[in-house]
């Protein structure tokens, strides 16, 4: 591409170089030799200029995108990171509520035994005062039932049948954590791996039957590319696509292989404009640099005074009228050979110009030459 832009501006310059020499050269009688090359070098400048115009309003579209998709990302980023945080906070407030209902569970559990020792405690300290005054009773009556009451309220005492290891321990640790695997997660976020920009190869497309065939290639082999994106749309300027074309970009995505075929279009403009960009499961890449392919179509008439009697001819429109003829036979006997010549002569041209537009005739205007033959050679 470089070469071709290269070659181009060689050959501006010797044609701005040709037409300054004749201007510089001439006498001033050559007066029409001189106005031919200035008019020369007025129209390449003037090309130029509007080349360079195209390429300014190119840049300054470039500059609005980039403004625009770089605001466009720093809020998707924002929105990213923001429900990163949120995840967090919500991760955060689950352990914490798992930590307190693990304090309380054990807090509850300690506080319930402690209470149950207080009370055995409490009833044993009873017990031993019971005990201690007993053995001042003088009395052996009175003493052998008090000591067969404080063998019975001892057999019975919570404090022997209390069990004096704890439920549940201090240790807190199987609530700890370590981040230091999910730190190391976090500091390797990136950005999204792109696919690179394809490249479309001219030599490879066709055009041809009202058909356009593109085919691109990867500079770089990538097999995480899931499928691409074909861009195009008519124009009448050739080179680079214009950046204030009033036509849109019609876009055809999926497309699994390196090479697409657009049937049934109508060349109503100079050229087409094609780029492409490969997308993978993510993201899509940057677009190809733009190609414009010349497409060219055939526009033909119809001549009505040398068509068979039976046929209305408008243009390029045909239609049989079997009323046509009557009353005019004839009329037209005198003109049936000058029109016979005329006739054939149309179809050799009409074949001779899809061959060199489209190298092979189509179908469908083979069978209307062969009807529209067919029927001028009926009686």
């Amino acid at each position: 591409m470089d070469s071709q832009k290269y070659c181009f501006k060689e050959n501006e310059n010797v044609t701005v170089g040709k037409a300054c020499f004749l201007i510089s050269n001439v006498t001033t009688g050559s007066v029409n030799l001189q106005q031919e090359a200035l008019q020369r070098i007025i129209s390449t400048l003037a090309n130029k200029n509007d080349e360079i115009q195209n390429f300014i309003d190119t840049l300054n579209h470039t500059l609005k995108g980039v403004q625009e998709n770089s605001s466009n990302i720093l809020s998707e980023l924002d929105e990213e990171f923001d429900s990163l945080y949120s995840i967090l906070d919500e991760v955060k407030e689950s352990m914490i509520n798992c930590i307190k209902q693990e304090q309380a569970r054990k807090s509850q559990e300690l506080q319930s035994q402690i209470s149950q020792c207080n009370n055995a405690l409490e009833n044993s300290e009873e017990l031993l005062e019971f005990a201690t005054r007993s053995l001042d009773i003088k009395e052996p009556e009175e003493f052998s039932k008090a000591a067969r009451q404080i063998k019975d309220r001892v057999t019975m005492a919570s404090a022997f049948r209390l069990s004096l290891k704890p439920k549940v321990s201090d240790n807190m640790t199987h609530l700890m954590v370590d981040f230091s695997q999910e730190r190391q997660m976090l500091q390797t976020l990136k950005f999204l791996p792109v696919p690179k920009a394809p490249e479309i190869d001219p030599v490879e497309c066709l055009v041809a039957d009202n058909s356009v065939t593109v085919a691109w290639r990867m500079l770089e082999e990538d097999n995480k590319i899931d499928h691409f994106i074909l861009e195009h749309r008519k124009t009448n300027y050739d080179g680079l696509p214009r950046v204030k074309d009033e036509r849109c970009w019609e876009i055809i995505d999926n497309i699994k292989g390196t090479e697409y075929t657009l049937s049934g279009l109508k060349f109503d403009s100079k050229y087409m404009n094609f780029r492409v960009r490969a997308c993978n499961k993510a993201v899509a890449g940057e677009y190809s640099d733009p190609v414009t392919l010349e497409t060219k179509a055939l526009n033909f008439n119809l001549d009505n005074s040398s068509s068979h009697l039976n046929l209305k001819v408008e243009d390029t429109c045909v239609e049989w009228d079997p009323t046509g003829g009557k009353g005019q036979e004839s009329k037209m006997k005198g003109k049936e050979n000058k029109g016979s010549y005329k006739f054939l002569k149309i179809v050799y041209l009409l074949s001779k110009e899809f061959l060199i537009h489209f190298e092979a005739v189509p179908s469908d205007i083979f069978l209307f030459i062969y009807m529209t033959f067919t029927f001028y050679l009926l009686p």
